[in-house]
């Protein structure tokens, strides 16, 4: 994906949250109607198309479609998918604080840390409610999930590459 290079880049920034928001709105329009109800999941706060849209407007850009997504075939299969979403804000802000290391710029770059400080806490909560919700007694659960989670990261691979490489 090349984050780090795409970033130093007006043009490559823009594009580069053009598609993390293509990805989050296309995946977030799928999993609400299955994951909305979920007990303590708060889904509604995890959303981060919100977020990547103030970002697409600090650097002058529109929002674009979202990314076309599989609807999750259950529950389980949705937080698997969402684990991705979710993995990724820590992946971001291993990468929002090497690019701050630099001295790099973070306008419209919000997205990589959607939750601050906070961030190890609603990862472990999200555990939390993945462990509940597919315990390893509960039949198939668990491996739904995996296919969820495994669908995401091929998305997620294919569709945040840089522009040039799909």
């Amino acid at each position: 994906m090349d984050i780090f290079g795409r970033v130093v880049d007006p043009q490559g920034r823009a594009q580069l949250a053009e598609r993390f928001h293509g990805l989050h709105a296309g995946a977030e329009a799928v999993l609400q109607p299955i994951l909305a109800a979920v007990e303590g999941l708060d889904f509604a706060a995890r959303r981060r198309t919100p977020l990547i849209e103030r970002d697409l407007a600090r650097l002058g850009r529109r929002p674009p479609e979202p990314c076309p997504m599989v609807p999750p075939a259950s529950m389980p299969e949705a937080l698997g998918l969402l684990y991705v979403l979710e993995g990724s804000s820590l992946g971001g802000r291993v990468i929002r604080k090497k690019l701050l290391k630099v001295g790099q710029d973070m306008t419209g770059l919000g997205f990589l840390d959607p939750y601050g400080a906070a961030v190890a806490d609603r990862w472990r909560s999200f555990l939390a409610i993945l462990d509940r919700e597919c315990p390893p007694t509960a039949r198939g659960r668990g491996t739904a999930a995996v296919r969820g989670a495994l669908r995401g990261f091929e998305r997620a691979r294919t569709w945040l590459r840089a522009p040039e490489t799909v």
